[in-house]
């Protein structure tokens, strides 16, 4: 099978895994025992007209599947409403997503950071201290609740050392915003992915040469990405440890090493099939990462999707819900494909 029909046959396999994913969410949501409209209007200002134009709207009286069949409609059309902030959801999806993308990129440097080099140790030096404690931090980081490690981050490096900041995201100057969001009208098509690029943060700082965008938020979200690093670097230093040791084991390697092939030969054979199962958890890592980090921007204060979701889960937000979800799915099914296609392309016998 050729790269192309691999690729054609993965795609097909998105409809099923959005629609999917909604409906066990949307169904999820459903069969809590409450009322989401009150939760949106609140007690104070609860009047029984507005609570039936409310519901109403958002097909409340109808069955559950002609609910569903709004919001997904309503969101294939990019015309669901926050009924709680009467914005349209993608509008706010927007304003926070670029905020979430930095978070993904700092933890994500972090995450590679700590957990390959110390993969690396632990399978060069096997069965000895350094390999040890190598697997207690990945058994630590798999079971310790994440808040518990924010927490202590934070009274470590803030409140103890003052090393970090924890308030506000830094931004581009104004000039430069406005800049970037005429690019589609001067540039037909890279003008739009320029655009694109410019709703996050220091992307369009390091576009209009405003470098201090990028140290500053970096100064602002390195404990966050410290945090999910630590979190998950152990399990990727377990990973790349036994899938290098597995490599090394392998026939193959037993026949290079007969024929006389220098070590540093060996171990680059070796670590080209080892990669393979860490490009996968490291894809589905950073695509956890980029559907955003509920419970750390949730305890960092930060203004990003994980934070948008967390406060519409709070009030049974049903269209947030819904279009949260929905970007979730198709930024994982997306980075599956990409994790694939590197699959394919690092070892052509997965496309058969």
């Amino acid at each position: 099978m050729g790269l192309g029909t691999f690729i054609a046959r993965r795609i097909l396999t998105f409809i099923p895994t959005l629609i999917g994913v909604l409906l066990i969410t949307y169904l999820i949501a459903y069969a809590i025992p409450t009322d989401p409209v009150r939760a949106w209007v609140g007690e104070k200002l609860m009047n029984p007209q507005t609570l039936e134009q409310i519901k109403a709207k958002y097909k409340f009286n109808a069955p559950w599947y002609e609910q569903f069949a709004f919001l997904v409609q309503q969101l294939l059309t990019g015309q669901l409403e926050d009924p709680i902030r009467h914005r349209n959801v993608f509008d706010e999806i927007s304003n926070r997503f670029g905020v979430t993308v930095e978070v993904a990129i700092v933890g994500f440097l972090f995450l590679v950071a700590i957990g390959i080099p110390l993969g690396l140790l632990a399978a060069i030096y096997k069965d000895t201290p350094i390999d040890f404690a190598v697997r207690i931090m990945a058994l630590v980081g798999s079971s310790l609740p994440s808040f518990v490690l924010y927490y202590f981050l934070i009274l470590l490096l803030f409140t103890q050392f003052r090393t970090t900041y924890l308030a506000g995201i830094p931004e581009p100057s104004l000039t430069c915003r406005l800049s970037i969001a005429s690019w589609p009208e001067s540039i037909p098509v890279l003008g739009h992915i320029g655009a694109a690029l410019g709703k996050v943060p220091m992307f369009a700082g390091i576009m209009c040469g405003e470098f201090d965008v990028v140290g500053e938020t970096f100064k602002r979200l390195y404990l966050p990405g410290l945090a999910l690093g630590l979190l998950n670097g152990g399990f990727i230093a377990r990973i790349v440890r036994n899938s290098l040791l597995d490599a090394l084991s392998a026939e193959f390697i037993t026949y290079a090493k007969a024929r006389g092939l220098r070590k540093l030969s060996v171990w680059k054979h070796a670590l080209k099939n080892a990669m393979v199962p860490v490009v996968t958890v490291l894809g589905l890592n950073f695509g956890g990462l980029l559907s955003g980090a509920i419970i750390a921007e949730t305890v960092f204060n930060i203004p990003g999707i994980g934070r948008y979701m967390y406060e519409a889960i709070l009030r049974l937000n049903f269209p947030v819900i819904i279009a949260c979800t929905f970007l979730v799915a198709l930024v994982y099914v997306t980075i599956n494909l990409v994790v694939d296609i590197l699959y394919a392309i690092i070892d052509p016998r997965i496309r058969y």
